[in-house]
């Protein structure tokens, strides 16, 4: 919460906007991989490293 009080509002809200936009990016790849897509496919249309969408898999698996 400091972290936010000591930037400005719209520093936050640019924060906020990207930490939105990445989760979105990181459940888009979640259901891709639940539907069985190929991990160069869900690299190139998440734009997320290769190396992020294999720890999800690897998630994903362990559940």
């Amino acid at each position: 919460m400091k972290k936010i009080v000591s930037l400005g509002f719209d520093e936050a809200r640019a924060e906020a906007r990207a930490e939105g936009k990445a989760q979105e990016k990181f459940a888009t790849a979640k259901r891709m991989l639940a539907l069985g897509k190929s991990l160069q496919d869900i690299m190139l249309i998440t734009d997320l490293p290769m190396s992020k969408i294999q720890e999800l898999q690897a998630e994903i698996k362990s559940a």
